[in-house]
């Protein structure tokens, strides 16, 4: 089967068969894991709850968002919304402690914010499709609401009751 040159059948290099089975997987691997991109859209538009998320942002970026405010998606200027509930805390940041471990930090002059907006869209697959984008828990996305730019994360995503 293999001959003194390495070759399988006296034809395929078993080096070349390993370096082909590798990048097979490879590719198998990105394309089950990222796909085409495209998650199937059924059913009708519905009210949608979507909330973003920032630990430390300045005072007076959160004193510009106000109720009943649009929101923007500032990349590619898809509507997501209206602000519905807006809850403000105690800024989150991780400063070392003496002994090297980090510790939560509240900072003067920032707070945590949720903004929630509703919107029509269609869920999909955990996520939201809005004018053809499709937005997820965990992305971190540039929106404008109201008179405040900021960057936050999408901390959750639900039908509105």
């Amino acid at each position: 089967m293999i001959d003194n040159k390495g070759r399988l059948f006296g034809k395929i290099s078993l080096v070349d068969l390993f370096v082909f089975t590798v990048l097979a997987a490879v590719i198998a691997v990105v394309y089950f894991n990222v796909g085409t991109g495209s998650r199937p859209v059924t059913g009708a538009e519905q009210s949608v709850l979507i909330t973003f998320y920032n630990p430390a942002l300045h005072d007076f970026t959160v004193q510009a968002v106000e109720i009943g405010a649009r929101v923007i998606n500032d990349t590619n200027e898809t509507f997501m919304g209206t602000v519905e509930d807006i809850v403000i805390g105690d800024s989150v940041s991780f400063m070392p402690a003496v002994d090297g471990h980090e510790v939560a930090t509240p900072m003067e002059g920032f707070s945590s914010i949720y903004i929630t907006s509703r919107v029509q869209g269609r869920l999909s697959e955990g996520a939201v499709v809005l004018g053809g984008n499709v937005y997820g828990v965990g992305e971190e996305i540039i929106i404008w609401a109201g008179r405040a730019k900021t960057m936050l994360n999408i901390s959750d995503i639900r039908l509105a009751d």
